[in-house]
């Protein structure tokens, strides 16, 4: 390949990826999103509405299959927005969702961000409940706990209809459980919490949420535990001999530092304490 040639080709490139630059900053990739959110009951209606620039012509709605990314609704509408609605949702419906939009000049922009789809209701409700109570004063400790006797293996936490914590379900009786802990809570944790469960192997399609469990947080905060008095720096001398004991001092964590000198200690080897007090 001569010279000329090169230059020509790395032109053409460069003009080629600049050109398609520019055309996805004027036609930019849409967003996606659940009316209402994106939790569904199982039989609700929902509409996934897939917004874009001003000059869109043709939208698409596509749906992670076991194969790949396959579409599933196309509408022909002109607006910055398409719409797609699922009028009774069930478990085929959860899953993940992206949306595309066309022009005439542009072409298809680039697929939105994944929206994940949750259908719930597929299964029995778990129940929720909280330790040691769901009254406690700022400061404890609180441990919401997630059973079910249904063996999901995974759980979801949600306060005031918003996801908090997931975790895993282990073996708790006859069924499984979650333990969700809260150290020190305080007013920020009032509120009202939910719990689903469901099976890692289908992670859109949860169960009924459990009852309501409503934490209040109110009170004064149980004050400190005593901090230990501080160690002695050196033991204290004694002010005298310790009563009980002849020689004064034995077993006794301190000698007497200012009491006269006693008498030299008796020897014991021939004769035990007891002739020796008989002999005093």
């Amino acid at each position: 390949m001569t010279p000329a040639l090169s230059v020509l080709l790395c032109l053409g490139l460069c003009l080629c990826k600049r050109t398609r630059t520019q055309e996805a900053e004027r036609f930019p990739k849409p967003s996606l999103r659940a009316e209402n959110g994106s939790l569904v009951p199982q039989g609700g209606a929902v509409t996934l509405r897939c917004r874009g620039s001003w000059e869109a012509e043709e939208w698409r709605l596509g749906k992670k299959q076991e194969s790949g990314w396959s579409q599933i609704k196309a509408m022909r509408k002109a607006g910055n927005e398409g719409e797609f609605s699922l009028p009774s949702a069930t478990a085929y419906d959860a899953g993940t969702y992206r949306c595309r939009h066309r022009h005439s000049s542009y072409g298809w922009s680039e697929p939105s961000d994944p929206l994940e789809l949750v259908v719930t209701g597929l299964s029995n409700q778990p129940s929720l409940a909280a330790l040691p109570s769901s009254e406690v004063a700022p400061g404890q400790n609180v441990t919401l706990q997630c059973w079910s006797e249904w063996w999901y293996n995974r759980c979801v936490l949600y306060k005031d209809g918003e996801e908090i914590s997931r975790g895993r379900m282990q073996s708790h009786g006859r069924g499984r459980q979650a333990d969700f802990f809260f150290p020190a809570v305080n007013l920020t944790h009032d509120g009202t919490y939910r719990c689903y469960g469901f099976y890692s192997y289908y992670p859109y399609e949860w169960s009924s949420p459990s009852a309501p469990l409503v934490l209040r947080v109110s009170g004064e905060a149980a004050p400190a535990p005593p901090s230990p008095p501080p160690l002695p720096s050196s033991l204290p001398a004694c002010s005298g001999p310790v009563p009980g004991d002849p020689r004064g001092f034995s077993g006794h964590p301190c000698r007497a530092a200012n009491a006269a000198p006693s008498s030299p200690s008796p020897d014991f080897e021939n004769g035990s304490i007891a002739e020796y007090l008989e002999d005093s």
